[in-house]
């Protein structure tokens, strides 16, 4: 969370910094600034809300200038408001920074007691106090960086500005994400490449305990213990991905329908024999899988969970990034691979986990958006999700993708492993997948009606069974996260375990009906639901709702496919619904409020 912006060129970097937060702004949205040094002295801009009001405050007559660094802000410590805005200043000194200091409290009341003044609420104002002191005390800006690492508890990525050091952009990272580049217009920082496209011509990606300086004809690399590094170079894309809504009302709404061609490019990357080759894992030995991940990619993970165990025949663990990291360890017995699901592939609960793994010596896979990203470039093997750029921050075509990729690697590993004719028949069922969404996609005139039922609601359930329960709670997740309306999803067999006392006439209920055996099951759930006044909306194929019919109040159709396939096609009305209930609501479902889209700290 939060993005980083940092150039130094031979013209004024304002209009620079502000593009290259609007690329960032998907990390954060609730302020924006920039600090340039202009005749020696560090100016600094701000204003609360997106980067659009920071360009605005800038136009009626920016700073001049020629380096500069700038920041988009996900609130941690301190609300949303100019004064918590990054760039945060110190005589002589101004920072940007990613991540959390762990131990600001006590760093906070020493530095008081040397007579420091503080203006925000936030952790991050520590750092350039303490750099500030160090070059006060003698100190040159490099020392002076070091130092405060050694202070510092928890994990960040910084740029800094000095007086002492006019022409140079100096930066560290411990372990957020952070990018350092140059080209013919100068030097930047940047915490995702994919920002510095058309102003950078290479970059380098700091590893941990990296620091540099970045000047407008050259990046110098120090690794932790001072010496000189020389980290790879990689080439920069020379042309941003416009993003524009393709005339959609919403970016949400865009990659909703960009799913079946999503499903398709998943089927041409990933249907030939030979497309798991590079993964030099021998499946057919494995006693175990463990699958870690965070929100939607964690759901994704439970559907691979059940995939694995009916096509391959292996059981898998399912960990929460953010619970596993600081699980006990226990010594890595037998033959076993870590697969890990992300989006950004900066999660840092997840990256976390990919360490630890890492240090029991397991294999590591990553299945992520962006291969230039953390988990791309250190897990052992890496597989892309091809969903493109996805702006929305609730996920749609990227959690869809994960489902997809997943799908097909879990086929791969049942024809290894001797059971050819349940990984026939799933990718079978795969090879179909971007038509049955589309048809999906044209029932949205129905999902519309279905999503009124929930506009005054103030609590939503959704219930499942077999590989749909997975759906229930990215359903419920999906309505949270964009409408604000609170709600839950449930194992429907656990109903009666406590909460079906939640149902009421006011609470509508989204009950996901599975085609194969357990449909019964889930049947006579949803009549518990109706007997106590549950209002009962049916996800399933036109047998499933036509047998509920007498209870259901309305429904949302699906195409009849085989109950392995139901949940990657069941994602698509519940995104649907939630974008619409959200929309009837008037909430800002492509940038929902206190959310952003990439979770770079605890």
């Amino acid at each position: 969370m939060c993005g980083i912006f940092g150039a130094v060129a031979a013209k004024p970097v304002a209009d620079l910094l502000v593009e290259g937060l609007n690329r960032l702004e998907y990390r954060g949205y609730d302020s924006a600034g920039i600090v340039t040094l202009e005749d020696g002295e560090l100016k600094r801009v701000c204003a609360v809300g997106k980067v659009d009001a920071l360009r605005r405050r800038i136009s009626t007559g920016g700073p001049l200038g020629q380096i500069g660094i700038a920041h988009t802000r996900w609130a941690t410590h301190g609300a949303p408001s100019e004064h918590n805005s990054h760039p945060h200043i110190a005589p002589g000194v101004a920072v940007v920074h990613n991540g959390i200091v762990e131990n600001h409290t006590e760093l906070r009341s020493a530095l008081k007691t040397q007579g420091c003044t503080f203006t925000s609420e936030t952790d991050t104002e520590v750092i350039p106090w303490m750099i500030s002191r160090s070059i006060a005390a003698g100190a040159a800006p490099a020392r002076a960086m070091q130092e405060i690492s050694e202070r510092i508890e928890g994990s960040y990525a910084i740029g800094v500005l000095t007086q002492q050091d006019p022409d140079v952009i100096h930066a560290r990272r411990a372990g957020s994400p952070l990018v350092a580049a140059f080209g013919d217009s100068g030097g930047f920082i940047a915490s995702d490449v994919a920002a510095l496209a058309g102003m950078a011509k290479e970059a380098v990606f700091l590893e941990d305990g990296d620091r540099a300086e970045i000047a407008r004809d050259r990046v110098t690399i120090h690794d932790s213990t001072g010496r000189i590094a020389h980290r790879r170079i990689v080439r920069v894309d020379e042309s941003f991905e416009t993003l524009d809504r393709g005339g959609f009302a919403h970016f949400m709404l865009k990659e909703i329908n960009e799913q079946p061609t999503v499903a398709a490019a998943v089927g041409a990357r990933y249907a030939p024999s030979d497309a798991f080759d590079e993964i030099m894992v021998d499946f057919r030995r494995l006693d175990r899988v463990k699958l870690i991940a965070c929100g939607s990619s964690y759901y994704a993970c439970l559907v691979a969970r059940r995939w694995l165990a009916e096509v391959a025949g292996l059981e898998a663990d399912v960990e929460l990034a953010s619970e596993y990291r600081y699980a006990p360890v226990i010594a890595h017995t037998g033959n076993e691979v870590a697969i890990f699901l992300s989006q950004s592939g900066e999660t840092a609960d997840t990256l976390a986990c990919l360490d630890k793994a890492k240090s029991l010596r397991i294999a590591t896979i990553g299945v992520v958006n962006q291969m230039m990203s953390t988990l791309g470039r250190e897990a052992d093997y890496a597989l892309p999700l091809l969903a493109g750029t996805e702006v929305g921050v609730a996920s749609t075509k990227a959690f869809l993708a994960q489902l997809l990729v997943m799908a097909r690697l879990v086929a791969h590993i049942g024809a290894m492993r001797g059971h050819r004719a349940a990984a026939e028949r799933f990718r079978e069922g795969l090879d179909r997948v971007p038509g049955w969404i589309a048809a999906t996609l044209h029932n949205e005139a129905a999902i519309i009606s279905v999503a009124e039922h929930f506009l005054h609601a103030k609590s939503a359930v959704f219930v499942a069974r077999g590989g749909l329960y997975p759906l229930a709670l990215e359903g419920a997740l999906k309505l949270k996260e964009i409408s604000y309306i609170h709600a839950e999803g449930f194992a429907a067999g656990e109903l009666k375990h406590g909460p079906i006392a939640l149902i009421d006439h006011t609470t509508p209920v989204v009950a996901l009906a599975p085609s194969g055996e357990l449909f019964s099951k889930v049947a006579s759930n949803v009549r518990e639901i109706a007997a106590r006044g549950g209002r009962i909306t049916v996800l399933g194929d036109r047998r499933a709702i036509l047998s509920l019919s007498d209870v259901a109040s309305t429904a949302l159709t699906i195409p009849s496919c085989d109950d392995l396939i139901q949940p990657i096609v069941a994602a698509i009305p519940l995104q649907l619904l939630s974008y619409h209930v959200a929309v009837a609501r008037g909430s800002d479902v492509d940038r929902p409020r206190n959310l952003a889209k990439s979770v770079t700290v605890e």
